[in-house]
């Protein structure tokens, strides 16, 4: 744990915090659904209180043997004044060094809790690919919202987040049961959607038709070559995007039983995303949720060795 005199970062990873006293803290925990080195290579987490940089650190070679983090990640910062301090978070995903391009910018504006420690999540998503730049100094600003706003889902919502409704911080909530070792479980998404179909979407609501009942594993095939992708070759090759269950950045299902998707996927249908496919939920593939990485290199669950 490095401390500072106002905030401080507890190393990425899981944290432990038995015997710690006085625990006014908020961990991020940054997850994406995309694959790492392909996609991007660096995670950037700034951190300003009353518009002062108090902290800024790049992680790079993401997805390789010597990365400097694996994601999920956990990134706490404490109090030294018994809570309260108002700060904004912003969490980026770049390609090639702490000054490349920005592919994704994610916000939040909260205060650090008083006497707990609480979980917020933080996802960089394919949805909200190319929602930030670059300026020269190094900062990352955002293209697609405004002020206020952050990107969720391919939508502008508020960035403001009341740390006091947020969960308490577990590591298995965000390692997939682990603590962040490479232990816990995670989601294998070339093997899940290996008998994948392709679902009709409706573009008036942007649902899919689904048995009432039966639990589904959704996900995007992209037609860029973004996402997780499998060994096939040429037009058998596919590569794809698994959304969490159960959640507005994800799916939901809804009264009628059908499976209602984010309005940008409908958005994108025309260009960026090839398909929606299906495939059902079984004991080998749980059901994808938040709290349930996807496998790969860059994985921090799944793996004895991380």
């Amino acid at each position: 744990m490095i401390r500072g005199r106002r905030l401080a970062l507890v190393a990425l990873g899981a944290i432990a915090c038995g015997g710690c006293s006085a625990p006014d803290e908020i961990v991020v925990a940054v997850s994406t659904d995309l694959a790492l080195p392909k996609d991007f290579d660096v995670l950037q987490v700034q951190v300003f209180e009353d518009g002062t940089r108090k902290f800024e650190q790049a992680y790079e070679r993401l997805g390789e043997a010597d990365a400097a983090a694996r994601l999920p990640a956990t990134i706490g910062f404490y109090s030294s004044r018994d809570g309260g301090e108002a700060i904004r978070i912003k969490v980026s995903a770049r390609v090639e060094d702490a000054l490349g391009p920005v592919r994704i910018l994610r916000e939040a504006v909260t205060r650090i809790p008083k006497d707990r420690i609480v979980r917020l999540t933080l996802p960089l998503d394919f949805l909200c690919d190319g929602s930030a730049r670059a300026e020269g100094s190094g900062d990352v600003v955002s293209t697609l919202c405004g002020e206020g706003q952050t990107c969720v889902a391919g939508a502008c919502v508020s960035s403001t987040v009341d740390s006091s409704a947020l969960p308490d911080y577990s590591p298995g909530d965000v390692y997939g049961g682990g603590v962040g070792d490479g232990s816990g479980a995670c989601f294998d998404v070339t093997a899940c959607f290996e008998d994948g179909t392709p679902a009709d979407v409706d573009p008036e609501t942007c649902t899919i038709a689904a048995e009432r009942g039966a639990a589904l594993n959704v996900a995007l095939q992209t037609a860029g070559g973004d996402g997780i992708c499998d060994e096939g070759e040429g037009d058998d090759k596919r590569c794809l995007v698994a959304l969490d269950a159960g959640s507005d950045a994800g799916f939901r299902v809804e009264e009628d039983g059908r499976i209602a998707l984010p309005p940008a996927v409908c958005g994108r249908m025309a260009d960026r995303i090839a398909a929606v496919v299906t495939a059902p939920a079984t004991a080998a593939c749980a059901q994808k949720t938040a709290g349930l990485p996807t496998c790969g290199p860059w994985s921090a669950s799944g793996s004895k060795e991380p």
